[in-house]
């Protein structure tokens, strides 16, 4: 009897256990800045070591950046950029790579890239400390970022561990014949760092946005690839679905009327490489 009691008291524990981890619960909403639509996250998290992820806030008006911490409490506040996200020539930049341990050896110090994904003549490429620190820059230089090339599944990101250790590589505006400038870093990038995307093309549109009971994804995958999954989060990075895909183009729907509002994450990728994130809103 006293066994068949244990048991059923058990049961009642993992009844409950079960659901309360089944729900999905706001954590919090924040509010994003304004941003001009070809400018890149106005929110993102990065891991900024191995084991420590933050939250980034651009301001594109002000021409600063926020850290929270993930239970969205203050980290650091209106960090200042060497220059304005988009110039009047048309020039944009973005905040990347947000880091202790890329740049430097000291675990104390914030470093980040500022600059941007394509050439232009006037564009400066900076590697900023968040007390206005300048560790590097160069002139008319910009990280190249691209998957698929020539067709192809190769990838190329600014920042790459190699056999020969991690290097920076940028290329350099206006060159003929074309040169790519290749950097020594002294310090490690995390295993999980948040990459940006291949900034010129999109594979994933997310229609409507915000939504409140339908959420559709069109999906056009990246060359090559023709099993990827379409992984959905919550800003706790706690995966909600996960959806295995084949073919060259598709038409997700789901219904997300079951969701609380606020913001979530979608990430299309293929053998755990990502090839695109980005955010969708919930609204009830």
């Amino acid at each position: 009897m006293k066994t068949k009691l244990r048991i059923f008291i058990m049961s009642i524990i993992l009844l409950f256990a079960f659901k309360s981890n089944a729900q999905i619960t706001l954590d919090t909403t924040l509010l994003c800045p304004p941003l001009w639509s070809i400018i890149g996250y106005a929110f993102y998290p990065v891991q900024i070591s191995e084991n420590e992820t933050k939250y980034v806030v651009t301001d594109t008006v002000s021409n600063t950046f926020n850290i929270y911490n993930m239970d969205f409490t203050p980290f650091m506040l209106n960090i200042a950029v060497p220059g304005p996200f988009l110039n009047s020539d048309g020039s944009y930049y973005y905040v990347m790579y947000v880091t202790r341990t890329v740049f430097d050896n000291n675990p104390d110090d914030i470093e980040y890239i500022f600059s941007s994904p394509t050439g232009h003549a006037n564009r400066k490429f900076y590697i900023m400390r968040t007390n206005g620190d300048v560790l590097f820059e160069r002139d008319s230089s910009f990280c190249p970022y691209d998957y698929g090339i020539l067709g192809a599944s190769q990838e190329i990101r600014p920042i790459f561990n190699t056999s020969a250790g991690l290097k920076l590589y940028l290329d350099k505006t206006g060159n003929s014949p074309f040169k790519m400038s290749i950097y020594s870093l002294p310090g490690t990038l995390p295993s999980n760092m948040y990459r940006f995307e291949k900034f010129n093309r999109s594979f994933v549109k997310v229609f409507p946005n915000p939504a409140s009971n339908t959420l559709t994804f069109e999906i056009s995958p990246p060359d090559n690839i023709n099993d990827y999954e379409l992984i959905i989060t919550n800003t706790n990075a706690e995966e909600i679905t996960r959806t295995k895909i084949a073919g060259n183009n598709y038409r997700y729907t789901i219904n997300v009327s079951d969701l609380s509002s606020g913001i979530y994450f979608y990430t299309l990728s293929t053998k755990n490489k990502p090839y695109q994130s980005g955010k969708f809103i919930i609204t009830k």
